[in-house]
């Protein structure tokens, strides 16, 4: 008796395996999406058309097609085309702006090490989504959706005020010189911005081939970094006085 309902338990798990592996192998052919992959997905096409197409020339039955997405699945998490926009802009944002929350509030860093950590995401981050920027730069020139623009520059202007408040922390702490810190945040983010507007006129700016790609050339980055490193040394460390 005991061997029988053994033996029938036994066939049940076998069942029961089977039957989970037949679930798993439908899942996949059927190419099923876990629902916030399904947003990822249509955040990064939306950026990569954004930023070739504008915002004008992208349409959501154009997105539907490129992401493999149906137009009602973005209308259920997004509502709009504008609202897709500015959750694009904050799912780029967001990134950089944790990521200097954690250096701003280590304790184990230096005012300047802060910095020179800042400098480090900031360059990698920008200089490897330079069609991100692109469409930034865009939209805060023609200014054409006032909730989007003033959204955008509110996002932008977080990530700024946390170097602000790094900065002001070095002044306070007395190994800063009382540097204008709003003019070097803006100097910080705009060698990089003038970097990141047009590749051509990037390569032009460095006296380069055509065949130069600087946004995925390691040695630019590292030269960008070294050079911002050396410019925010000089503009904030004290100086030892004779």
């Amino acid at each position: 008796m005991i061997f029988r309902k053994l033996f029938h338990l036994k066939i049940n798990v076998i069942f029961l395996n089977n039957s989970i592996k037949r679930l798993f192998n439908i899942k996949r052919t059927f190419n099923f999406v876990p629902q916030m992959e399904k947003k990822e997905q249509i955040l990064v096409t939306a950026l990569q058309m954004f930023g070739d197409r504008g915002y004008e020339g992208t349409s959501i039955r154009d997105l539907s097609a490129e992401a493999g997405i149906n137009i009602a699945m973005i209308n259920y998490y997004f509502g709009s085309k504008e609202k897709l926009f500015e959750e694009v802009i904050a799912y780029k944002t967001s990134y950089l702006k944790n990521i200097f929350l954690d250096i701003a509030n280590d304790r184990s860093l230096s005012p300047i090490e802060k910095v020179y950590k800042v400098i480090n995401h900031l360059v990698e981050r920008i200089l490897s989504s330079p069609v991100f920027h692109q469409l930034v730069h865009r939209e805060l020139s023609l200014n054409q959706r006032t909730g989007t623009h003033k959204g955008l520059i509110d996002l932008l202007l977080g990530n700024s005020f946390i170097i602000r408040d790094i900065i002001n922390q070095g002044i306070k702490e007395d190994v800063f010189e009382k540097v204008d810190v709003e003019l070097t945040v803006s100097t910080l983010f705009g060698t990089i911005s003038q970097l990141t507007i047009s590749e051509e006129l990037c390569r032009k700016l460095l006296r380069k081939n055509e065949e130069f790609e600087p946004y995925n050339d390691k040695r630019f980055r590292k030269r960008v970094v070294d050079h911002l490193v050396k410019l925010m040394s000089s503009l904030l460390l004290k100086r030892e006085k004779n």
